[in-house]
């Protein structure tokens, strides 16, 4: 299978459910090893669509995802989104 399918499988599966999930509910949901979702994941989290809290994994919201793009890749704003937190961006922050 393509990379681009399972992220695709993983994300449906994500969106559809009212909470979070363990890789291991993933993995049992798309019917794939954990190996391969946790790739998929690490995937769609570098690309902002899903985050991680701890051991769950869960789809992100539109407008956050946005948030989160626009936190990454504008050196010029004054905040940083952290484990899911807006704070002000501090001097040490890269």
């Amino acid at each position: 299978m393509r990379d681009e399918d399972l992220d695709w499988r993983c994300y449906t599966f994500l969106s559809r459910r009212s909470g979070p999930a363990t890789l291991e509910e993933l993995a049992g949901g798309v019917g794939l090893p954990a190996e391969a979702v946790d790739a998929s994941v690490s995937r769609l989290e570098k690309a902002l669509i899903v985050s991680r809290e701890g051991d769950r994994v869960r789809a992100m919201a539109t407008q956050e995802s946005l948030l989160a793009c626009q936190l990454r890749y504008t050196n010029d704003l004054p905040l940083v989104l952290e484990n899911g937190v807006i704070r002000v961006r501090r001097p040490d922050d890269a």
